[in-house]
């Protein structure tokens, strides 16, 4: 639709100065359509898998593996080899294309293995010949297309079965939920299906232009030089822009005349005043100076956040999602955003509570997991998805109290939320990350702290405001930081 409205409207932007490039609509689509004729012509219903850094070529075989009739596996890139070539060989892929940065690792995962390889660098030829491709196949929307292997945080990564049905539908609904204005900075992993069904396909559809990011370390830099009016991101960036700001004004002697700002703007609003975006205008400088609209999801943000940026005029839309949705199942609105919650339904999925478990039912709902009948059937009942975090639902908006698998079940029946302790828990300044386990029917938390401190008075302070089942019975500092997924979640 949005080549046939907009063909020279600006999709894509990358590199910087003289290397700048930008892809319109029309040049985007034709590549894709040529990538795909040269895919077709070679592999059908093949599983090729797709490892590199964020860049347009990443983008553009995506999308031109799964109209081949092909299968799409992304690839983690920051995974171990011997993990890469676990999850290959599960798959049984017939290709595997990577970035140049990546060829190693591609010559190593094809090494002893009947797995051919493509450099995107040798796909410049391929999208060379783009414009001169008629390419007309169609595959059935509810095959799979594309297999996302989850974060495993406790145990095996499973590969999520997702059809093109899934995917579309969930970024299109998603999109007009919460339709955002203004051209963005991608800078998530896009093996991630938030950063694909939000940063690339939600930005696109909303006709929006998005710069493809460097990574995390240009992102500041970006921000101030690229004017986004949105972003997507996880919680780790609103952390780092939050912890920044406020370096910034330090450094600068400003900290007492932020906070006074902070203050009166408050204050005036109260009363219908709104001049956030010249109060914070230094501020809001720094990020661009257009910067109104931002999607967090990926892991649980302290309400916090919300209301600094929200003071400063930037608005946070918390959302929830899992791969196994496609994966947005929830986002707060411009028309009501309400605290601690992550929002309402995306219009093509259904949402419920089972014994307090969250529950969804719809089209971006996956087919199953890849090779895996025993864990597709207890996840998906009477076509309900269990997702295993459990919630609860006040006048349609969700609210997440944790996961199931990490819900301490006491001896004298009392169930303890994990998650709200460690919340809790890292609130206190000396206190990096926390992890909060069951062990003999007394609750023990894990602490690491950055500049090696301790937190016992804290924490017995914490115990005071808690019931008795609830207290912390133990503390056991830690040295080094918890090990963590490539998404950085804690591995528990």
């Amino acid at each position: 639709m949005r080549v046939a409205n907009d063909p020279e409207g600006i999709a894509f932007v990358y590199g910087d100065g003289e290397a700048e490039t930008k892809k319109s609509c029309r040049r985007f689509y034709s590549e894709v359509l040529a990538l795909a004729s040269y895919l077709h012509d070679r592999y059908q219903h093949a599983k090729i898998a797709l490892i590199g850094e964020n860049r347009y070529e990443w983008i553009v075989c995506f999308f031109a593996t799964i109209i081949s009739d092909n299968i799409i596996v992304p690839l983690d890139k920051d995974l171990p080899p011997t993990e890469l070539n676990e999850l290959v060989d599960r798959c049984g892929c017939d290709l595997l294309i990577h970035s140049q940065i990546y060829a190693d690792v591609a010559s190593e995962l094809c090494e002893n293995r009947s797995l051919a390889s493509l450099s995107m660098a040798d796909i410049a030829n391929v999208l060379s010949q783009a414009g001169q491709t008629e390419f007309a196949h169609r595959r059935d929307p509810e095959d799979t297309c594309a297999i996302f292997f989850t974060s495993g945080t406790t145990g095996t990564p499973k590969g999520v079965m997702l059809s093109e049905r899934n995917i579309s539908h969930d970024s299109y609904y998603s999109a007009f939920d919460l339709w955002l204005e203004g051209d963005s900075v991608l800078t998530l992993p896009l093996h991630h299906t938030f950063s694909l069904a939000v940063g690339v396909m939600g930005a696109y559809i909303c006709g929006h232009a998005v710069y493809i990011s460097k990574g995390i370390r240009y992102f500041a830099s970006e921000l101030e030089k690229r004017h986004p009016a949105s972003l997507c991101v996880v919680p780790l960036y609103l952390e780092t822009l939050y912890k920044r700001i406020w370096r910034q004004a330090k450094i600068d002697g400003l900290e007492g005349k932020l906070k006074w700002a902070l203050r009166l703007s408050r204050a005036l609003r109260k009363i219908g005043i709104d001049v956030r975006r010249r109060l914070f205008k230094t501020v809001l400088d720094k990020l661009g100076g257009k910067l109104v609209d931002i999607i967090c999801g990926g892991a649980y943000l302290d309400q916090s956040y919300i209301d600094f940026f929200d003071d400063i005029g930037i608005n946070i839309y918390n959302g929830y999602g899992i791969t196994e949705c496609s994966p947005i199942v929830s986002v707060n609105r411009a028309e009501k955003r309400v605290a601690h919650s992550v929002g309402k339904p995306v219009s093509c999925l259904e949402v419920i509570t089972d014994n307090g478990e969250i529950c969804v039912r719809g089209d971006a709902v996956m087919l199953g997991y890849y090779d895996d009948a025993r864990a597709t059937h207890d996840a998906l009942v009477d076509g309900w998805f269990h997702t295993g975090d459990l919630g609860y639902i006040d006048d349609g908006y969700i609210f997440i109290t944790g996961r199931k698998k990490n819900l301490i079940i006491l001896s004298n029946g009392k169930n303890v939320s994990a998650e709200e302790l460690e919340e809790r828990l890292t609130r206190i300044a000396a206190v990096s990350e926390a992890v909060v386990r069951n062990e003999n029917d007394r609750i023990v938390a894990e602490i690491y702290s950055k500049e090696g401190k301790t937190a016992d008075a804290e924490v017995e302070a914490l115990n005071r405001t808690l019931p008795p089942y609830k207290r912390i019975a133990e503390i056991r500092y830690r040295d080094a930081e918890f090990p963590k997924t490539t998404t950085q979640k804690i591995k528990r």
